[in-house]
């Protein structure tokens, strides 16, 4: 391994600043490390559009990251502000991808949005889409009036729509869209969950989705669901005054219980900020929470529940994959390119212009 990392650092060294490299706070240790940005996903696609310098960026996380950093770097704007020259975006291994954002499809939306129309007027019902999403999902947002948002906007994403429209169509995490929601007021009562596979308004009647003010897409995060109420008793029971934090894509019977929820940067931002001698038991992706514990020893850091949850599809990104690909870069033959088509790419950046304009 030693000689592996070796290489990656010799190869990064010969590409200079033409290169960057992008580590999502999920990724094992093994690739964080040679990471010119560590962050979360729409924070480092950001980051990135806004290099100048570099040509390639190689992106260790999953699909849809990959996919909003290419639509984001090679905006119209971007790509005339480095005298036409496209940025390549690279994922080290094209079977990391997340299977939240699988979960709905655009076809499965648009489904959706024509089964509404029967009982609903669709010009009242923004669609939002969570970033951990596919770029198809983006654009047809884009198309619709609608935006993206990620767990830590979500609230100022969701308060704008609802002073456009009445109504809400929120995918494809119904857990961040649910515990938003909750916090902004709405009541459980107002909201209503799509299953696609039921073909009778998503698992409702007619005046369940008239009545609603959010319709949430039956989707979930695998990381974040394992993680139970229970855990959340059993810890407080092994660490006396411990503080529990969560990120909101965990159910809302988890949120309920912990002490605080919050995005990835949130969470890591708590940790940095507390007290030596603070306890905290948090509940999202273990790799982050090891790399938490490790960072600050003054500090009791642990895994809510005792399993850990791994994301499996990041993990999938080891460092002789990334030293594949900064070969292949190398080489001068750049491989699994991921380019959102030209059809698709100015909707969906519509999409997460709209919620850069969210206060």
């Amino acid at each position: 391994m030693t000689d592996l990392h070796s290489h990656i650092n010799n190869v990064r060294q010969r590409l200079g600043k033409r290169l960057l490299i992008l580590g999502h706070h999920y990724q094992r240790e093994e690739t964080i490390i040679h990471a010119d940005l560590r962050g979360d996903s729409f924070q480092l696609s950001a980051a990135a559009a806004d290099n100048t310098q570099c040509d390639t960026i190689v992106f260790c996380g999953v699909h849809f990251m990959a996919e909003t950093a290419d639509i984001l770097a090679n905006s119209a704007a971007n790509i005339a502000r480095r005298g036409g020259q496209r940025v390549d975006v690279l994922l080290p291994d094209l079977e990391a991808g997340c299977s939240m954002a699988d979960m709905a499809t655009r076809q499965d939306v648009e489904r959706c949005w024509n089964k509404l129309s029967e009982a609903i007027d669709m010009s009242d019902v923004v669609p939002i889409t969570y970033v951990n999403s596919t770029a198809a999902l983006k654009a047809f947002c884009g198309q619709r009036g609608g935006l993206s948002c990620t767990s830590t906007n979500a609230r100022a994403v969701l308060e704008t729509a609802m002073k456009q429209k009445h109504r809400v169509l929120f995918f494809p995490d119904q857990h961040l869209g649910r515990n938003t929601a909750l916090k902004m007021g709405i009541a459980e009562s107002e909201m209503v969950t799509w299953d696609d596979a039921d073909s009778d308004f998503g698992g409702n009647d007619a005046e369940a989705i008239r009545n609603s003010r959010m319709i949430l897409w039956n989707g979930y995060c695998c990381v974040h669901m394992k993680y139970m109420p229970d855990h959340v008793d059993a810890i407080r029971e092994a660490y006396k005054g411990i503080r529990v934090i969560v990120h909101p894509e965990c159910c809302r019977e988890v949120v309920d219980k912990a002490d605080e929820a919050g995005s990835t940067s949130f969470i890591i931002k708590r940790i940095s900020e507390s007290p030596a001698g603070s306890a905290w038991a948090i509940g999202t992706e273990s790799r982050l929470v090891e790399r938490l514990a490790k960072e600050h020893p003054d500090k009791t850091v642990v895994n809510l529940a005792a399993q850990p949850s791994y994301c499996d599809t990041m993990g999938l990104i080891d460092a002789h994959k990334l030293a594949t690909t900064l070969d292949s870069v190398a080489e001068g033959q750049p491989k699994n390119i991921i380019r959102v088509d030209e059809t698709t790419a100015p909707d969906a950046l519509l999409c997460l212009q709209r919620m850069l304009e969210c206060k």
